[in-house]
């Protein structure tokens, strides 16, 4: 049984192919967020991805684990891709949010949280998600995220609240025209993509006192939001998905302990998680 395994947010899809004998193969390529890209721009990207990685090798099953993908129509577009693509394969299409339940907990039971380009969160009973908060997505809502981070950093740049070190790293490593700037959040695709972009200077000055201060308050707001709105949040256990709770894991264990809540695994990559899960599965 050979097995091919993605786990797709909006920003990149990380990918592993697992033969009968657990051989393994990983990959990247761009999102696959349906929401963001149409059913061409989905299945070019998926063609160029088997042509360039995975050419001859047989697939028996597909585990396609995405953000935009607990839409009706969008898990039907991407189910409708992969068929046609790997026609002989069976098709699995899932939320990004199940692969990080997985990753975080396996087979047991926990909540599940993702801060990535965008966030989320969910109750999972060790085989399904059984709640999860309203998606409400880049605009109104995705707190403690890049897109949150992203916005953050944008406002006190234009503002001018922000550190001349910051300023200046900023002005140093993009394009900071305020023109170029809203024609990319308003009027080009993915804008999500590109705010989220800018958390990269939150994890080069993570130490910086105006970034933990930031970050501090988009993790408050995120557990007050989205945490809160689970009553087994003080009871269960509680992983995170990304890297922006793996960099600033201490800060976001504190924000949560004020809480009462305890954060118990935190996993920055869950793709190797999904494949142990499916290994375990197969065997």
């Amino acid at each position: 049984m050979n097995i091919l395994i993605a786990d797709s947010g909006s920003s990149k899809t990380d990918w592993v192919w697992i033969d009968s004998n657990s051989n393994s193969r990983y990959f990247s390529s761009k999102g696959l967020n349906p929401h963001f890209l149409s059913r061409e721009e989905i299945s070019e990207s998926v063609a160029n991805l088997v042509k360039t990685n995975i050419r001859d090798i047989k697939v028996d099953q597909v585990f396609f684990y995405g953000a935009g993908s607990g839409n009706l129509s969008n898990n039907e577009i991407l189910r409708d891709v992969f068929t046609q693509i790997f026609p002989s394969a069976k098709v699995h299409i899932e939320t990004d949010l199940l692969a990080a339940a997985k990753a975080c907990f396996g087979k047991s039971e926990g909540i599940t949280c993702i801060l990535g380009t965008g966030s989320n969160t969910c109750v999972y009973d060790g085989e399904k998600i059984i709640k999860k908060i309203p998606s409400l997505g880049f605009v109104l809502g995705d707190e403690g995220s890049g897109g949150y981070f992203g916005k953050k950093l944008l406002n006190s740049y234009y503002y001018k609240n922000m550190p001349l070190e910051l300023r200046e790293e900023l002005e140093n490593e993009t394009d900071m025209n305020l023109d170029s700037v809203l024609n990319r959040v308003y009027k080009q695709p993915q804008a999500n993509r590109f705010v989220a972009s800018f958390t990269e200077i939150v994890s080069a000055f993570k130490d910086h006192a105006f970034i933990k201060e930031m970050v501090r308050e988009g993790f408050e707001d995120f557990a007050d939001k989205q945490l809160s709105y689970f009553e087994e949040a003080s009871s269960l256990k509680i992983g995170f998905v990304g890297s922006i709770a793996s960099v600033f894991e201490d800060l976001l264990k504190e924000v949560l302990k004020e809480r009462g809540m305890e954060v118990s695994v935190i996993v920055r990559n869950p793709l190797e998680k999904l494949a142990e899960y499916h290994i375990s599965e197969l065997s």
